[in-house]
């Protein structure tokens, strides 16, 4: 086996490790690390929730005294800093490790070749850039937050093959089979927080949690300009965020707050609340990625102000006719002005199909 087939193999299994964990680590990304010796693999890692350690200290802990020679391949280039634990650059070199095998790097500020540079500068050999594609697409959310503070927002919906979100009159339990509702909550075990607009929440008065699957509760967030939901939801409770006008009135939100919920007033913009400063304020509490349960207005709200880096879309086979539609807005005049997946994937479960890809928007100086 070659240096860069053996290479990819390895980086290929950290990043399994790291997919295949439940815990969330946010703020910091979740890194998968794998250490190798004489081709065989001897220890893996991945990051622990947030104040625990890194991927690599998980991965040279496990090793102990056989990390010394060894190999160790990470999905995202070693951190070289202080922050709620020391840099596991100064660990990579005190076990002794003799390569290190990176799939991407950190464009975290206080990283972004800084861990490389600290690794060479110790007689580490280090080999950059392995599956760096694969490793960027799983590290995608971090980097969104980096450069942007705010979260990575997923799109998510369950609509029948003609479109539509819920009837005219707002049912919507259930479009979809059991089991997509299952793979819902496998993705809400995944991110930080889970959003509804407010009309969603007193239609169906949703739980938000993860109670179809292995794992804890993403924060629930509420939009509700005028704080009109009841303040005793099937959502409330202590950790969640109900975002309201400034307007709102002081007994509704002493009221809220009595339940253990936090109520946040933000601007209006428009239609609604701005939207902006609520993911600023999410990305502010630490939260790297979102998953957007709406409805039509709230999603078309989020792609009107491109908001929304990822869509999960669940399609049953059902037919409804005029009910309400997964965007609540007027469409462009052509169809190259309209949204686009990319990276598409699609699995079948059971009778419905999910359809899951990265949000393309059209060009903001198109003429034609």
């Amino acid at each position: 086996m070659t240096d860069s087939s053996s290479h990819e193999r390895f980086i290929r299994q950290a990043l399994s490790c790291a997919q295949n964990a439940h815990q969330r680590t946010s703020p910091n990304p979740k890194v998968g690390c794998v250490i190798v010796r004489d081709g065989h693999l001897i220890s893996e890692g991945v990051t622990q929730p947030v104040g625990g350690p890194h991927a690599e200290i998980v991965a040279l802990q496990n090793a102990g005294d056989r990390a010394a020679g060894s190999t160790l391949y990470v999905t995202l280039e070693p951190c070289c800093h202080y922050g709620r634990t020391p840099p596991c650059t100064d660990a990579i070199i005190a076990a002794g490790i003799r390569r290190v095998v990176i799939g991407a790097r950190d464009r975290n500020p206080r990283v972004d070749g800084g861990g490389i540079s600290a690794l060479r500068r110790a007689g580490i050999e280090v080999v950059t850039d392995v599956l760096t594609a694969e490793c960027n697409r799983a590290h995608a959310p971090f980097f969104h937050f980096i450069e942007h503070g705010m979260p990575w927002t997923i799109l998510k919906a369950a609509i029948t093959i003609d479109g539509q979100i819920a009837t005219e009159n707002g049912d919507s339990k259930w479009i979809t089979s059991e089991g997509a509702r299952r793979d819902v909550h496998r993705t809400r075990a995944r991110v930080d927080a889970v959003m509804v607009g407010g009309e969603t929440a007193r239609l169906d008065n949703p739980q938000l949690t993860v109670r179809l699957h292995d794992g804890t509760d993403p924060i629930r967030v509420i939009l509700d300009s005028n704080l009109r939901l009841p303040h005793d939801g099937a959502w409330s409770g202590a950790g969640a965020l109900i975002y309201c006008s400034p307007d709102a009135s002081e007994d509704r939100k002493r009221a809220v707050q009595s339940t253990g919920s936090t109520v946040v007033p933000v601007s209006r913009n428009g239609v609604g609340l701005d939207l902006t400063e609520i993911l600023h304020d999410l990305g502010s509490r630490g939260v790297v990625s979102l998953l957007v349960e709406g409805g039509g207005t709230l999603h078309a709200q989020l792609l009107t102000h491109r908001l929304v880096q990822a869509a999960q879309i669940y399609i049953a086979p059902r037919l409804l006719g005029q009910g309400r539609p997964l965007l609540n807005m007027a469409s462009p005049e052509r169809i190259a002005d309209g949204w686009h997946l990319s990276q598409l994937s699609v699995r079948e479960l059971g009778p419905d199909l999910c359809l899951e890809g990265l949000l393309e928007y059209p060009s903001m100086d198109s003429t034609q």
